[in-house]
């Protein structure tokens, strides 16, 4: 259930950059009203985190799970269906309602259950769904450009993201997945009212656990729903020549969200956060300074070990420590506060790199991404505590 979540998230975000590529022709956008397109999903994630994380901690996570999974399946058909821009951005928006809800529901679920020594590793598998769903959307979209119609072809790919949710329903209808043991111990206890989350005592902990998160989407989101456009301006090739190194990239992304797996428990969190989102900050500025005139094999190269660095770093380990920062009673709450910040520095990220890139050109996107990045790095070695092995509390 927790992997499918997460798998929902990453594949129903990034199948539209490649959807975008006839969506644009079909719709007639502009370069801002793209990123409006890109960006809706992140409106709704930054609703759906607060409202279903809440939600994830009052029912318990499996009920939540089931309303989560019918929002997203609704919202995916209907998207493919939109007739207008306007349209495919509010549908954009109601499933990024369910995809926020995601987060916090998968995360508390895997972290109430199993022992504190392999809590980060659970974690790890859980978040590497996301991988599977860049890795599966990189697959669909090369295989569905070659659609008679453009427009089948963009539509018959936002359909698809419904299909998971679909099946996920059916699963949990048959195999009746148990309630996490952990959550249902903890309703004997006092609930925990959202504004414990800013009380003197929690709130360097809220803080540390949301701003990394936040820093880390600009690039995730901005630069990687970006990466066809960008492959195409680095004179990769034809169409199908840019999916194809969209899908080198995107199966990167699933060996970096990988590699926590073997690292996060012995190692800790802190140095795997503060390693990822150094290496980003250092590759960005590489590509910052010599991408334009780089050949594209080589700037290929740079795009996929960026991938290894962010997800093996800051953007697997900023969803495992919000997860590990509160007690039972808050812990969906609290990862739907963080993802529901970080939805901003996902907005910022595919609404203004977008016009970024057209006004300035990809190496100020770049600039940006390895600013952003370095300044993870150094509030992550300021502030952020280790949760790794630590018991949670209930």
């Amino acid at each position: 259930m927790a992997s499918t979540l997460t798998f929902l998230s990453g594949y129903n975000t990034f199948i539209l950059g490649i959807a975008l590529l006839p969506l644009r022709a079909v719709l007639h956008l502009t370069p801002a009203e793209s990123g409006i397109v890109l960006a809706a999903s992140s409106v709704g994630m930054l609703l759906g985190s607060l409202v279903l994380g809440r939600l994830a901690d009052l029912i318990g996570r499996k009920r939540a799970s089931i309303v989560d999974l019918g929002v997203v399946a609704l919202a995916a058909v209907a998207s493919a269906a939109s007739a207008s821009a306007l349209q495919l951005v509010f549908w954009r928006l109601v499933l990024g309602v369910g995809l926020g809800g995601g987060y916090p529901i998968s995360s508390s679920y895997v972290a109430d259950i199993g022992p504190a020594e392999t809590r980060g590793a659970r974690l790890t598998l859980a978040s590497s769904g996301w991988g599977v769903g860049v890795l599966a959307s990189g697959f669909v979209g090369w295989l569905l450009l070659s659609a008679p119609a453009a427009s089948l072809g963009w539509r018959t790919m936002l359909a698809t993201g419904a299909i998971p949710a679909v099946v996920a329903l059916i699963a949990l209808a048959l195999w009746r997945v148990p309630e996490a043991p952990a959550w249902i111990e903890a309703q004997s206890l006092q609930p925990l009212p959202l504004r414990t989350l800013f009380t003197r005592e929690n709130w360097p902990r809220t803080l540390v656990m949301i701003l990394p998160w936040f820093l880390v989407d600009i690039p995730v989101y901005g630069v990687g729903l970006l990466t066809p456009t960008l492959l195409g301006q680095l004179h990769v090739g034809g169409l199908h020549a840019v999916i194809l190194g969209y899908f080198v990239v995107a199966g990167f992304t699933l060996v970096g969200c990988l590699i926590p797996y073997l690292l996060i428990d012995p190692l800790g969190r802190r140095p795997l956060q503060i390693g990822g989102f150094v290496g980003t900050a250092v590759l960005m500025a590489w590509l910052a300074l010599a991408g334009v005139t780089a050949s594209w094999l080589c700037s290929l190269a740079v795009f996929t070990a960026i991938q290894l660095f962010i997800n093996a770093g800051p953007n697997t380990t900023t969803w495992i420590v919000a997860a590990e920062l509160f007690p039972t009673r808050l812990r969906a709450t609290a990862q739907g506060a963080a993802t529901s910040i970080s939805r901003l520095g996902a907005i910022s990220g595919t609404l203004l790199l977008p016009i970024v890139d057209a006004r300035a050109g990809m190496p100020t996107v770049f600039g940006i991404a390895a600013t952003v990045s370095l300044l993870g790095a150094l509030l992550t070695w300021k502030w952020l505590p280790e949760t790794a092995r630590v018991p949670l509390e209930p």
